[in-house]
């Protein structure tokens, strides 16, 4: 298994022992082999033992690894094979080969410079053994360079025979060689041309250039007027480059901008080209590739690439396929270019266009606008420390009235408490959305929550929901069932329209909350439960207390705490916010943008009773936003709704007068109506009226003024 690596890099050459141990080879320092080449990667490769000897395996490196000029992606090592890593080449000497060839013509403690493979004696044709003979030639006078130079002379003579046949391949083009370019270039071309985003493009042009001509750095200049400016500059591991203005040489990139041909210098150091130009010394240059950026017959940029560490990497051949991408990449960067400025010029005309409706929108009220808002500064800082504010969250109730405001405080001091409640209030109210902010909002926001209409279901289907059952309790009982107030058990139960419940259940009720346990229907055991009870009611339990209707232990039991609902018609203020939340949501269910409403229709609304609350409401605009274009306009309310807001405003004199100047009439005095209302609730803070009207001071000022609308005089005592 023992063996030999001899690692020559330029001059260097050092001899590492290979045994059962793995030896990786890379750029970091980790590794056993460590070599300082930017064209390997991190963890290159790694040799390892097999099979009594040992196989090479590439780790996946971006410019591969190649063993006897093949790239390979693992291969068993035979004596002699010859490792090419970057810039490093690094021989394999098998001990076991040694010992079955000991008068190997290079020497017991060398390496052997492989055969060519030769066909065994004896089946050889005339043909065969001529063809042979340049090749045992070949290997005559290895062996005496070997003996008379040693090790340092082969390398030398290696280095000087792929240059040998580097030059003779490039004068004689070979298919292979072009095939495999241009199918290259192919892929290339087709991947720069669909990117249109000028940014990832260029990173995109330099990574590819890079990988094309096997450079170390690649940068991309542009004309910028009369001067060239650096957009990327890219290394072979596609970093950007730091500081990149300070590690090109400008000197090339300019000849090449001026005259349009390319430069190729196999060594900068030697080049007498370049010898006044002191960047390319200060920056250690060896290769450089440049090559111009063309359309329509001029110079848009200069396509840069260098190796700081190894001569040669460029050849002539590199220079048709360097030029033809330099083409295409021209191209794509117009193409990007055109879409970008297309794209900008979109967006400044419709920026522009909104500016100027704006513009047009403000310009009216701009001076008195900004002359009211400086003047009520402090009035409205005043206004805003009167607003309530909440311990809790209540985003899913909407109101922002006195009253509803009220009921926000008394949940604020019923919510951490674990007190039964009792809700009131007409239907359509939202009290299932009360009694769910009391739950999730306190302390039993973890446990479950039950809700159960008492009004929807008979006392003998009630009994058994609520206390559960045991199987054979009565017919059709085959099973064992548990009852709501053991199920919501650590939670909250909320009975809803409890004031339709029949006497007899009524007792059972109470009962079952006084001693804190039930009994199943057909059990012999009690089943002890902890849970809130919230009650919710659409009739006045007190009033059917009072008319022995309702149990008043019962009721005592459950209205510790009393939250009465508003009706919809004694909050008006909170409709217009209301009908946004519903704009709002209803666009956010069908993924669009939320519709507009007319102030006519806004009027309409607000002057509407609704007998249905705020469920009546919620259906309205459910049913004017199917109907609507764009704005939800009067003509599109229902009858009910369009007809009942105003009947006791209709005019009285119909005599030649249309449709349109009466609705007019009607929606301003609607209007009137309702702005005075708004005001009276605020104490004329007006402000704080536009907010809840859902618009602007000016433009509540301009209604206040063209209604005749005045604040009344305080009374003296």
């Amino acid at each position: 298994m023992s063996a030999q690596l001899i690692v020559q890099v330029k001059n260097d050459v050092n001899i590492i022992s290979l045994g059962a141990d793995p030896v990786s080879i890379g750029r970091e320092r980790s590794n056993a082999i460590c070599l300082n080449d930017p064209t390997l990667s991190r963890f290159h490769c790694r040799i390892e033992s097999h099979r009594g000897g040992h196989r090479l395996v590439d780790l996946g490196s971006q410019n591969g690894t190649q063993v006897n000029g093949k790239k390979v992606a693992r291969k068993v090592l035979e004596h002699g094979d010859r490792i090419q890593i970057g810039a490093a080449v690094l021989y394999y000497k098998s001990k076991q080969e040694k010992r079955r060839n000991p008068g190997a013509g290079v020497g017991s403690d060398t390496v052997q410079i492989p055969r060519w493979g030769q066909p065994k004696k004896g089946k050889l044709s005339p043909a065969q053994r001529y063809a042979a003979d340049p090749r045992r030639k070949v290997e005559r006078v290895l062996s005496r360079v070997f003996e008379e130079y040693g090790l340092d002379g082969l390398l030398e003579l290696r280095s000087f025979v792929e240059n040998f046949v580097e030059d003779r391949s490039s004068a004689i083009s070979g298919r292979g060689t072009t095939r495999e370019n241009l199918s290259r270039l192919q892929e290339i071309t087709k991947a720069i041309t669909s990117e249109l985003n000028l940014g990832k493009l260029l990173t995109l042009i330099v990574d590819s250039v890079i990988q094309l001509t096997k450079a170390e750095r690649g940068f991309l200049l542009l004309r910028s007027g009369k001067k060239l400016e650096i957009r990327t500059a890219r290394n072979l591991d596609r970093e950007p480059i730091r500081k990149p203005g300070k590690k090109i040489s400008w000197s090339i990139a300019e000849e090449v901008a001026k005259t349009g041909a390319p430069l190729i210098s196999i060594n900068a150091q030697k080049d007498e080209r370049l010898s006044s130009s002191g960047s390319v010394t200060d920056l250690k240059l060896r290769s450089v590739l440049a090559v111009a950026l063309k359309l329509k017959g001029q110079v848009t940029g200069v396509l840069y690439v260098d190796n700081r560490f190894e001569e040669g990497v460029f050849s002539k051949v590199d220079l048709p396929l360097a030029e033809a991408f330099a083409d295409q990449a021209a191209i794509a960067v117009e193409n990007a270019w055109l879409v970008a400025e297309n794209q900008r010029r979109q967006r400044e005309l419709k920026t522009a266009k909104e500016k100027v409706e704006e513009l047009n929108r403000v310009l009216n009220e701009k001076v008195r606008r900004q002359s009211a808002e400086l003047s009520e500064v402090k009035q409205i800082l005043r206004e805003r420390q009167d607003e309530w504010e909440f311990k809790y969250s209540y985003e899913h109730i909407v109101g922002n009235s006195a009253k509803m405001r009220e009921v926000f405080r008394l949940l604020d001091k019923v919510t951490d408490s674990e007190v039964p409640v009792l809700i009131q209030g007409e239907s359509g109210t939202g009290k299932e959305l009360v009694a769910r902010a009391i739950h999730f909002n306190g302390p039993r926001k973890d446990g479950p929550y039950i809700s159960e209409n008492c009004a929807a279901i008979p006392d003998t289907l009630l009994e058994s929901e609520l206390f559960g059952y045991k199987r054979g309790a009565f017919t059709g009982a085959e099973r064992d069932k548990r009852g709501l107030l053991e199920l919501a058990s650590g939670g909250t139960l909320l009975l809803d329209e409890i004031g339709d419940m029949s006497m007899e259940m009524q007792g059972k009720l109470l009962r079952a909350l006084e001693e804190g346990e039930i009994r199943p229907l057909g059990g012999k055991s009690t089943v002890k439960v902890d849970v809130r009870v919230i009650s919710a009611s659409n009739k006045d339990l007190r009033r059917l207390k009072e008319e022995g209707e309702f149990r008043e232990d019962l009721f005592y039991r459950l209205a510790v705490i009393t939250v009465d609902l508003p009706p919809l018609r004694q909050r008006r203020e909170d409709i217009p916010l209301l009908v946004e939340h519903f704009i709002a949501q209803f666009a956010r269910e069908k993924g669009g943008k939320p519709r507009a409403i007319s102030d006519e229709a806004m009027a309409i609304l607000a002057g509407y009773d609704w007998p249905g609350n705020v469920r009546q409401l919620r259906n309205e605009i459910q049913r004017a936003l199917a109907l609507a274009d764009k704005v939800i306009v009067p003509e599109i309310l229902s009858d009910e709704v369009r007809l009942g807001s105003v009947p006791s405003l209709t005019p009285a004199n119909l005599t030649n007068r249309d449709l349109k100047e009466i609705t007019r009439e009607v929606v301003q005095t609607v209007e009137r109506q309702v702005v005075r209302e708004v005001l009276d609730q605020t104490g004329w803070k007006k402000s704080e009226a536009a907010r809840r009207l859902g618009i602007s001071r000016p433009t509540l000022d301009s209604k206040i003024s063209a209604y005749g609308l005045k604040r009344p005089q305080r009374e003296t005592p």
